[in-house]
């Protein structure tokens, strides 16, 4: 029964996935074709490259310190409603208070975030582009720039420590995550799951595509192996990872069982 049950499934399956590599294998022959066609009209790929490389220098003087100003100044707004939703708070319905303040401190730790990875972009075109007499300066924006983050956040830690006063841990340990998960009850577990498993499958999806539009890119521009590399390595230990806890998970429910 069971066996019937698992073919039935697979046929059912079978459509959707031949649709989906038929989709694939068109996309690849019409970017195939539009690589062609480039070569064959002479597409000046060197002058492409040039025009984006003018655009990051013409941007990196200035990239760290205006997002700072522009995402930190959306934190502090966003703290600062979670914070008057707290201290409003009159001990009646606490789910509707807190879940109100919550979301509002997890758009603030979603900007601190953007706004750290911005400023490592940045800062790789800074060490790419900068010339080395302004180097030394830019580096000074840049540490400001990450303070500013770890402040935010250490703030939203903070306030979500007094609204929930189980919770456990500071952003300047370097177990905090331990920390943190271990003070969460069953129902924040059972959300971090999910939405760990929602990250790992978008950015599984997203190296996909990724790969291919690189594998694209390489036969226009003369980008080299690396950034495929790069970003194969990160792909692969993402899966590695993810595939190793959960042996390791089901070992350990086994022995509990």
């Amino acid at each position: 029964m069971k066996n019937k049950i698992e073919k039935s499934e697979n046929r059912r399956a079978l459509p959707k996935f031949f649709l989906t590599m038929l989709g694939s294998l068109l996309v690849g022959c019409l970017l195939g074709f539009l690589v062609g066609f480039s070569r064959v009209f002479g597409l000046d790929t060197g002058k492409i490259a040039g025009w984006l490389n003018g655009a990051v220098r013409s941007a990196m003087s200035w990239g760290i310190p205006v997002t700072t100003l522009v995402t930190m100044g959306g934190c502090f707004f966003l703290y600062r409603s979670a914070a008057r939703k707290f201290a409003a708070w009159d001990g009646g319905d606490e789910n509707d208070a807190s879940e109100s303040a919550e979301i509002l401190l997890s758009w603030t730790l979603l900007l601190s975030a953007v706004q750290l990875l911005l400023s490592l972009f940045f800062m790789t075109a800074i060490g790419t582009y900068q010339p080395e007499e302004g180097v030394l300066a830019m580096v000074g924006v840049f540490v400001l720039s990450c303070a500013c983050v770890i402040f935010t956040q250490q703030k939203v830690v903070d306030l979500e420590r007094r609204m929930n006063p189980e919770k456990h841990g500071s952003v300047y340990d370097t177990k905090f995550q331990k920390k943190w998960l271990d003070s969460c009850d069953e129902s924040e577990r059972r959300q971090i799951g999910e939405a760990s498993y929602r990250a790992y499958m978008v950015t599984t999806r997203v190296c996909l595509g990724l790969w291919m539009v690189l594998t694209v890119l390489g036969m226009v521009f003369e980008i080299g192996m690396l950034p495929v590399s790069v970003l194969l390595l990160v792909w692969g230990v993402m899966q590695v990872t993810y595939t190793l806890e959960c042996i390791r998970l089901g070992k350990k429910g086994a022995a509990v069982r």
